[in-house]
């Protein structure tokens, strides 16, 4: 299987390939009115105006270094009753890498997002899962609310 591998702050992680529709350098972004800290802009892709979280603004607490590394994942997230591309910007964006069997690390319930270890990836990026990364206040800003 495949991953891309990436870096929040000093966290190193990895999204399926699969979960990914497009990976698209730093680009100026459009300044959303009073959103939360980690949405740090709306991007105009494929016709409508994706949100861009930034992943080191929620897992390091600080924003995300402006280098040539710097990327924006963009990928799809969803609930019962619609999906939404949502980009996430992140460090070292580098490579796709191939993984084959993974490791569970510790189990931490407050950040129950971070997956199994690539054990044979230099570094054990843990895989993360794009529609359980992001805290639910962000989630509902951008998918409306199931219907009960």
């Amino acid at each position: 299987m495949l991953a891309l591998a990436f870096r929040a702050g000093n966290a190193a992680l990895a999204i399926a390939a699969r979960s990914i529709v497009e990976v698209l350098p730093r680009v100026a972004l459009r300044t959303p009115t009073l959103a939360p800290p980690a949405v740090i802009g709306l991007l105009p892709y494929r016709g409508t105006l994706t949100p861009v979280v930034d992943l080191c603004i929620l897992i390091a607490g600080r924003p995300a270094a402006a280098e040539l590394g710097t990327r924006i994942i963009v990928v799809r997230i969803q609930n019962a009753s619609e999906s939404r591309m949502v980009g996430l910007q992140a460090e070292d964006v580098s490579e796709l890498i191939e993984y084959g069997p993974t490791t569970p690390g510790l189990r931490n319930t407050e950040h129950a997002w971070l997956g199994d270890h690539l054990t044979q990836v230099a570094g054990l990026p843990q895989l993360v899962d794009p529609a359980e990364l992001l805290p639910e206040a962000l989630t509902a800003l951008f998918l409306a609310k199931a219907e009960a």
